[in-house]
């Protein structure tokens, strides 16, 4: 069994994807839309991330606005539909390989 609680504390302050790529991860308590979960903030180096939102949801959240940084430091520039597709298959290697799996 996932202990997600332990995966989201592991969600470090700062993220790097590239030489110049060092994103700060910081918590909102909402975005002005009411419906976002995340997002990446390329201009100001940041992957954001609602508070309050459960653990589970915490860490995929955070995989997904990293797929968006590593697109954007590439130069690959994935649209959401792209990432939305990629994050599936990259949950289901990292589920299916037992790296969310706490060791015992």
């Amino acid at each position: 069994m996932v202990n997600w609680k332990k995966k989201k504390k592991r969600i470090p302050n700062r993220v790097q994807f590239a030489k110049n790529g060092i994103y700060e991860v910081v918590w909102v308590d909402d975005f002005p839309d009411g419906q976002t979960l995340g997002e990446t903030r390329f201009d100001r180096k940041q992957i954001a991330i609602k508070k309050e939102l459960s653990d589970r949801l915490t860490v995929i959240t955070y995989l997904h606005e990293c797929l968006h940084a590593i697109s954007y430091e590439a130069d690959v520039e994935l649209t959401e539909s792209q990432i939305l597709k990629l994050e599936k298959v990259f949950y289901y290697l990292l589920k299916k390989n037992n790296v969310f799996e706490d060791s015992q």
